[in-house]
């Protein structure tokens, strides 16, 4: 029993949570050691114990019958109203699987590859289970590169707490096998230098000597040290995803909130099962289902083995014949040799009376017993696993084309719900990577992923300054902006699509091959309710315009048809709302309506003529009014000109009079001085 959980106390949490691995690991102890078998057995590795691996066989046959292609991600609107949000919340969705499912990043597995290993492991040990993970490169400022990935588990790495409904399942633990740089990065360098370390081979073995299969976890010769670690998403404990390992007792490695928010909170789907219990999550291989006649066909081949061996040409001769026999033994092909023996031989009635064979006709026959026993045997393989079913679901091409429908619907009944697993399980995995896609990924990363032209909030704030300036001014807004503002926002997609309500209501998330037959079936009712409208109102129509037969109940009767489909209630209303035409007339009543639609017409005519040219008078009275305004600038420029001209004159005539003063002034100073300077009495 589990250890009493006594929480608060770090090392009662870690002693807890190992007994509670411990049990989940002696609950399916028995399925664990007849996993391990059943996938030697199909590995070939005891082949002298299995002479006729149809386990091999059976697995060949039935894997590329359930996974044998990406399936293609549809997401499309549950109600088909009219809906452009969640159309486009459809649309991003769709391209974001699809480029989730085809991006082969390097280092991380790929899609195909999961569902591939977890539809075999289903096949195999009897339980698939695919992990989805989030990973990012950030920088200090910002996201460098961000990914939604699958996370295939190892099928006997897993543990679930106990419970017998998948939706009861309180925990689930992955268990890992770290070294010291990435218990580092994950759990930082102080917890790390207190974990215990050991040879990988070593730690396998300490695992409470589980048995694993050395060579499934790595290499036996690696030197590599490595510590177990157990990764547990605690639904029951607050939706917490905490790391333990049985090397550090001191409580967790790391505890951590839910980090998606995926509804279920687990991180993978319900696993991939093939043999369905109603009340029991403990899986079971399909092997088990024909182990008794799978070792009863080995024992039947050993048995052929050593018939064959015994079924030998071995005989007796007469000795009077001596080493002729031999001679004529080892002869070539159509050789005849010379006897010296012929008298004897012919007294003895021929040489086959000389002669006598070693009796093998009763291992003959038992040895043809032995083969029609095997093909029974195989028989009833094939009937417990189905692959019967895929041989009946052969058809030749000379068959008609009822029979290939008969034997496609028919032969394959069985393996139709075995393919339904599969496509079941991957529609799961689809619409968790859609959840962590739209919790984790940003609008940028969405934009590049899908290439769909949704707006930011940058942008819509953008395209709303525009128009608003626009319609201040007077001016026709950009159209560009229009565009903007009418197409849907990223944030508002992403709100829908992160909505757990809303997207359960609004949005449908399949693969393309768990609808086919569903389309396949729409189709062919909306045809059969199309031809029944179509006859209906060819054959009821005229009746209806001549008046013979009054609308209602017409319509009546149409109602009654389109309930009897499918798609009926779809178009009901739609045919309550259809109204009575209108009685023919002689024509007069349709001149007079087209004689006013004309002189509507051209009043709208003259109206808009009228418009045009006030628009016209306004804009040339506009025009003169910008020529008045810009001669009369002109005007006062010109005489601006002309006062400065004036000015400048003036001012120049000023200074050529003071000029002029001052040199007849210093003139008349020399003379005066070079009178004063001329001697008395001289002429």
């Amino acid at each position: 029993m589990p250890a009493e959980r006594l929480p608060g106390e770090p090392a009662a949490e870690v002693k807890h949570w190992l007994a509670e691995i411990s049990a989940a690991k002696k609950r399916e102890k028995d399925f664990r050691k007849d996993g391990r078998e059943i996938i030697e057995i199909y590995s070939g590795c005891e082949a002298e114990k299995t002479p006729f691996n149809i386990l091999y066989s059976n697995t060949e046959t039935l894997l590329p019958a359930l996974f044998s292609q990406t399936p293609r991600p549809v997401v499309q609107r549950r109600f088909k109203d009219e809906d452009p949000l969640g159309k486009a919340a459809s649309l991003a969705a769709q391209r974001m699987l699809e480029y989730l499912c085809d991006t082969n990043v390097e280092g991380y597995e790929t899609f195909d590859a999961a569902m591939e290993a977890a539809t075999l492991d289903g096949l195999l040990p009897g339980r698939g289970v695919t992990g989805v993970k989030y990973d990012a490169e950030t920088s200090e400022t910002a996201v460098e590169w961000e990914q939604v990935c699958v996370d295939s588990r190892k099928w006997d790495c897993v543990y679930f707490g106990f419970a017998r409904k998948w939706s009861k399942v309180p925990w689930i633990a992955y268990e890992e096998y770290v070294d010291q740089d990435e218990a580092k990065r994950l759990f930082g360098d102080a917890i790390a230098a207190k974990m215990k370390f050991e040879d990988e081979e070593q730690a396998e073995e300490d695992d409470e000597g589980d048995g694993k299969n050395k060579s499934d976890d790595g290499d036996e010769d690696s030197d590599r040290k490595v510590a177990l670690v157990y990764q547990i998403w605690d639904r029951a404990g607050g939706k917490r995803v905490r790391y333990i390992s049985p090397g550090y007792p001191d409580g967790y490695l790391k505890d951590d909130a839910d980090p998606y928010g995926i509804t279920g909170f687990f991180n993978c789907p319900r696993p991939l099962q093939f043999l369905a219990k109603s009340n029991d999550l403990m899986p079971t291989a399909l092997y088990a289902l024909y182990k008794n006649q799978a070792e009863e066909l080995n024992n039947i081949t050993r048995r052929i083995k050593s018939l064959v061996a015994a079924i030998k040409v071995r005989g007796a001769y007469d000795g009077s014949l001596g080493d002729q026999i031999g001679k004529i033994l080892e002869a070539e092909d159509l050789t005849i040799q010379p006897t010296d023996d012929g008298a004897m031989i012919g007294q003895a009635g021929g040489l086959d009376r000389l002669i006598w064979l070693w009796p093998i006709d009763k291992l003959v026959a038992v040895l043809m017993q032995m083969v029609q026993q095997r093909e029974a045997v195989k028989h009833v393989i094939y009937e417990i696993t189905g692959v019967s079913d895929i041989v009946r679901g052969q058809s030749a091409a000379s068959e008609t084309l009822g029979a290939q429908k008969i034997k496609e619907a028919w032969g394959t009944m069985r393996l139709k719900r075995l393919q339904k697993a599969t496509q079941r399980y991957a529609r799961d995995t689809l619409r968790i990577m859609l959840e962590v896609a739209t919790q984790k990924l940003s609008a940028a990363t969405w934009a590049k992923a899908t290439g769909l032209p949704f707006a930011t909030t940058e942008q819509k704030a953008q395209a709303q300054a525009l128009m608003q300036a626009a319609q201040m001014s007077g001016q026709q807004p950009d159209p560009k902006a229009m565009q903007i503002m009418q197409a849907p926002a990223w944030d508002d997609v992403l709100k829908l699509l992160r909505n757990d309500m809303q997207r359960a209501y609004r949005i449908d998330i399949e693969t393309n091959s768990t609808i086919d037959v569903e389309a396949t079936e729409d189709q062919k009712n909306i045809s059969e309710v199309m031809q029944a409208i179509a006859q209906f109102l060819h054959g009821i129509g005229p009746l209806v315009e001549s008046g013979t037969m009054p609308f209602g109940a017409a319509q009546a009767m149409l109602l009654t048809i389109v309930r009897r489909f499918r798609f009926g209630t779809e178009v009901e209303d739609e045919i309550k709302a259809m109204q009575a035409p209108k009685p023919k007339d002689d024509g007069g009543a349709a001149a007079a309506q087209a004689d006013l639609q004309m002189k509507q017409m051209e009043m709208q005519q003259k109206q808009q003529e009228g418009a045009l040219k006030a628009q016209v008078d306004q804009a040339a009275a506009a025009a003169e009014m910008q020529r008045l305004q810009l001669e009369q600038e002109m005007a006062r420029e010109e005489h601006a000109m002309k006062m400065a001209e004036l000015r400048a004159k003036a001012q120049l005539n000023e200074l050529v009079t003071a000029s002029k003063l001052k040199v007849a002034a210093a003139t008349a100073a020399q003379k005066e001085r070079a009178a004063e300077k001329q001697p008395e009495g001289a002429d």
